[in-house]
């Protein structure tokens, strides 16, 4: 009979864990219901109407995160993207543009390029370590740094140069000047989306093309980035989204073909985190980590 009691307290204890876990999670879970959408996301949305803080990224706390070595913490969750997004914009460049994936004397990945909004510079070293020629632009004096710093230790300051600029005003640049613009994780963040597609047609050359990445506006994107990613876990500044600021990809195509894009929807792909399915695993870890950046980002 000993071991039947035994088990049947190791059961018991078993039992009051989980439910002291799933109290803990609970207790913790964030408002699972999306906030109402703007009228119209294309239009030009008035300062003061969202409540995303653009601001963080030239905070000195925050900004020493871009390239962390530990890829939960707050900017650093952005180099997770790069596996994804990298190979397809390099891919999209290299079939629209007619560039040769290897050359004589070099990359073949000849011509020049955009960074829009490039922050601490995850993507535009990534392109520049891959042969392009890359200028980064952002508004936030820490990030460029921090970006000037990453393509140094990465050996790419040669073909990456940084500056101070806006999405919605790069005169900075003459019409016609690049090859190609990528806009990786910006498009959510801005308030006025007719004026930064306008500059970035304006600078393409013609038969340039744009690439990007952005965050689709669906209750799973609501749930996963918002209410789980920014309330929940705190892998990411406060305020650093606004789920009402995503972009559903009808909205995008419009958006673009309004201002004189040729657009190909069916090139258009997406990505997303996997959960682990070791549930037990993430209930213990969230009963016992109420701190910011303490649980596993979901692998993509």
């Amino acid at each position: 009979m000993l071991p039947r009691l035994a088990s049947a307290a190791l059961g018991g204890a078993a039992a009051r864990a989980v439910r002291g876990a799933l109290g803990s999670a609970a207790s913790r879970l964030p408002e699972l219901v999306p906030p109402v959408e703007f009228a119209s996301r294309i239009d030009t949305l008035p300062e003061g109407c969202s409540t995303i803080d653009n601001e963080v990224y030239d905070d000195a706390s925050v900004g020493s995160t871009w390239h962390d070595t530990d890829t939960n913490n707050q900017l650093a969750t952005l180099q997770l993207l790069n596996n994804a997004r990298i190979p397809y914009f390099d891919r999209i460049w290299r079939q629209q543009l007619n560039l040769a994936s290897t050359g004589g004397g070099g990359s073949g990945r000849t011509g020049a390029f955009l960074e829009v909004g490039c922050g601490g510079g995850v993507a535009s070293v990534a392109l520049a370590k891959l042969g392009y020629q890359m200028t980064g632009v952002d508004p936030a004096p820490h990030a460029l740094d921090q970006a000037r710093v990453h393509a140094r230790r990465n050996g790419v300051q040669d073909r990456t140069v940084f500056h101070h600029g806006s999405a919605y005003d790069l005169s900075s640049f003459p019409d016609d000047s690049f090859d190609g613009v990528v806009m990786a994780d910006v498009l959510e963040h801005l308030l006025d989306l007719p004026t930064a597609v306008s500059e970035v047609r304006r600078v393409l050359r013609p038969g340039g093309v744009l690439v990007f990445d952005t965050i689709n506006r669906t209750f799973k994107s609501y749930v996963l980035t918002i209410a789980i990613a920014q309330e929940m876990l705190k892998l990411v500044p406060p305020n650093v989204h606004d789920w009402r600021l995503y972009i559903k990809p009808h909205e995008m195509s419009f958006l673009l073909q309004a201002h004189g894009f040729l657009v190909d929807s069916t090139q258009f792909r997406g990505m997303a985190p996997r959960l682990s399915a070791d549930v037990p695993k993430l209930l213990r870890a969230l009963a016992a980590a109420p701190g910011r950046g303490q649980l596993p980002m979901p692998p993509l």
